[in-house]
């Protein structure tokens, strides 16, 4: 059942990616919800579904969306392998954590991406590299975290049972 729910998620996510984010920038940035997702999944089930969901949502969007193969899925995966280190250490009811591991793996992504664009020889200029590490992209995934954290929390809350007198 997991499975299926990751891999509805990377197919629901590339569709809203593709239609929706586009018309919802804020000063000309839009949020990049694979790294929301990556970090959610591995923060929810820990490095192995992290690193999977990284490398499947990574490439499909190289796939459908960027001109260099791989770069994403590369970037992702190790984005959703390292921040599932904190699976077990980490309390997983927080919206804190949430935003800090997603402000974090952004920077990570952007700053990794950048690097990836000036060994394969695209025009990258080091001020609008800077620019894009530390942008406005690094609040708004953060905010986007803490409100899809808070969704999937009322989704799937987990029954209370008890048997009993009340």
């Amino acid at each position: 059942m997991t499975i299926l729910i990751i891999t509805m998620s990377i197919i629901l996510n590339i569709i809203i990616q593709a239609t929706l984010i586009p018309h919802i920038g804020v000063f000309g940035v839009v949020p990049n919800t694979a790294i929301v997702l990556v970090v959610m999944i591995a923060l929810k089930k820990g490095r192995i579904f992290g690193s999977v969901f990284g490398l499947l949502a990574g490439l499909l969007q190289d796939v459908l969306f960027s001109i260099t193969l791989g770069v994403n899925a590369f970037i992702l995966f190790f984005i959703g392998y390292f921040v599932g280190f904190a699976y077990d250490s980490l309390t997983k009811e927080s919206g804190v954590n949430h935003f800090i591991f997603t402000a974090l793996s952004t920077v990570f992504y952007n700053a990794l991406f950048s690097l990836f664009q000036f060994f394969l020889s695209r025009d990258i200029n080091f001020v609008e590299a800077v620019r894009s590490v530390f942008s406005f992209e690094v609040i708004y995934n953060g905010i986007i975290a803490v409100l899809l954290f808070m969704l999937v929390q009322r989704i799937f809350i987990q029954p209370n049972l008890r048997f009993g007198r009340r």
